[in-house]
């Protein structure tokens, strides 16, 4: 007696019966792999078919049945971040770049340049000018802050980019416990979903006048879907998830 023998979607070929028995001891078969015969109604598997069939044979050799597909459904196993979670690790973020900003302001903008703008509320040429000359004067007083202000938010802006690509997480999804994965099957989003796609640009739409603050707005609010995707998860096809154990 002849078998059809398959594993998964992949034909393995036809055997005889010992030829199976043989296949079987030796580990070239497995009792899961998939066998049918004429007189079968479908495809079973090797370990619920072990004894021959004796069926009286067709005037014609019958075709076996299509192997039966396999479909397997992938699903996102990790817990999906909380909103809250994904508010206070943004803030996070936020502060993270605004204190060096801050500071930088602080030292930039003095008495006079606040003089100058208050005269001149619309002209933003001359307040162009005046930061400037006023950059000026500090680095010609040697005054560290603008430099190392500008290299600490330049190194954290960089650190994000490569954790993204790298983790899916920001200092702050980190800190929190959260990560950005692929929608599909959870798997690393990557660099140009994680960082082109859902920061880049996003930011570039949200610094359009009029158009990006609307948008960045609805953007914001989708987070309350039952999904919790924003529009930059739906573009990037990521989700935002618990940190894998």
């Amino acid at each position: 007696m002849k078998y059809h023998l398959a594993r998964g979607e992949e034909r393995l070929g036809i055997f005889s019966d010992l030829e199976v028995s043989a296949g079987l001891r030796s580990g070239k078969f497995l009792p899961t792999d998939l066998c049918w015969t004429e007189g079968m109604a479908e495809w079973l598997p090797l370990k619920e078919h072990l004894q021959e069939l004796n069926l009286p044979p067709e005037t014609a050799a019958p075709q076996p049945p299509p192997i039966p597909t396999i479909r397997v459904e992938v699903r996102v196993r990790e817990e999906m971040a909380t909103r809250g979670q994904r508010l206070v690790a943004r803030i996070i973020d936020w502060i993270a770049i605004m204190v060096p900003l801050l500071i930088m302001f602080s030292v930039v903008i003095d008495e006079n340049l606040v003089k100058e703008v208050q005269a001149h509320p619309n002209d933003q040429k001359m307040l162009v000018e005046q930061l400037q000359k006023r950059v000026e004067q500090l680095q010609t007083a040697q005054d560290p802050t603008i430099l190392t202000t500008s290299w600490i938010i330049l190194l954290l802006m960089m650190v994000n980019f490569v954790m993204l690509g790298l983790r899916g997480q920001t200092l702050g999804k980190f800190l929190i416990g959260i990560q950005i994965v692929r929608a599909a099957d959870g798997s690393r989003a990557g660099f140009l979903k994680a960082v082109v796609l859902r920061e880049v640009v996003f930011f570039v739409i949200g610094s359009i006048q009029y158009i990006g603050p609307v948008l960045s707005l609805g953007n914001v609010l989708m987070i309350f879907r039952e999904d919790r995707r924003c529009l930059h998860d739906l573009v990037a096809e990521t989700v935002v998830t618990a940190r894998r154990r």
